[in-house]
């Protein structure tokens, strides 16, 4: 110990404490409650949303624009972990899926999720490149379909499906809802008011306590008001906003 001197003491303490508080870090990510949290990221350009199961599974919900998305991942992520159980792409829309290939060139995927009908751009193609490369299984999804996370927790797919009649205002996009015991998140995006107005028609509506997402593109004037009052969200959040993290316990949402 003669290199450390007088300061050994010192130095066995800043260590004792590092290692403890290393493995808090650990024990709150790995031993925390069973709870949902649902992680709306605050982004310059674009749209994410990071989902932590109550088994700690992890699911992205489309990338933004760019690589900003990495930065708001690691803040609600363990910086140890390189692995996400799902990545959602909504849509062909560059503000959506743009950041997603960086999140998969550095992160180890397990399954890509993406609806049957998408219009096509440049960087769609560009992701489906780095996706095929990975060898990532891809799921294609469409309304009906129920895709169960774990007990009690399941992503049900709101839109879109192959009969509806898409023009350049209605454009295919991913509209799903994360149903978690008695509660529920309805991620709406930038869907158009018409595809709303069906989302409403055809499909049941959770009874418990709910939250809702819209993009920040969307005008109020594209927010159907009877689609809304059917949700009666607790919390409504939209990507113009802060990063918002809101938590479930299967029977009501609190905001922290």
């Amino acid at each position: 110990m003669k290199f450390l001197g007088k300061n050994w003491k010192l130095f066995f303490v800043a260590l004792t404490l590092a290692i403890a508080g290393f493995s808090f870090y650990i024990y709150k990510w790995e031993f925390r409650k069973p709870l949902l949290e649902v992680h709306f990221l605050s982004l310059s350009k674009g749209r994410a949303i990071f989902i932590r199961t109550p088994q700690n599974k992890t699911i992205l919900i489309g990338g933004g624009q760019n690589s900003e998305v990495l930065r708001e991942i690691t803040k609600a992520y363990p910086f140890y972990s390189r692995r996400i159980g799902a990545v959602i792409t909504p849509s062909a829309t560059p503000a959506q899926i743009g950041g997603l290939i960086e999140v998969i060139e550095r992160y180890e995927v397990e399954e890509i999720i993406m609806p049957k009908l998408m219009a096509t751009s440049t960087v769609l193609t560009q992701l489906m490149k780095e996706i095929k490369k990975k060898k990532i299984h891809v799921e294609e999804v469409e309304r009906g379909d129920a895709i169960k996370i774990e007990k009690n927790l399941a992503l049900k797919i709101l839109f879109p499906y192959e009969d509806f009649k898409f023009n350049k205002s209605s454009l295919p996009e991913l509209g799903l809802a994360i149903v978690y015991k008695d509660t529920a998140a309805y991620l709406i995006g930038s869907l158009s008011k018409t595809i709303q107005k069906d989302i409403l028609e055809n499909i049941e509506i959770n009874k418990g306590q709910n939250i809702v997402e819209f993009y920040n593109s969307m005008a109020d004037g594209k927010v159907s008001e009877e689609l809304l009052e059917a949700i009666n969200p607790e919390f409504i959040f939209s990507t113009n906003e802060k990063t918002m993290r809101l938590i479930s316990d299967g029977e009501g949402w609190r905001k922290e």
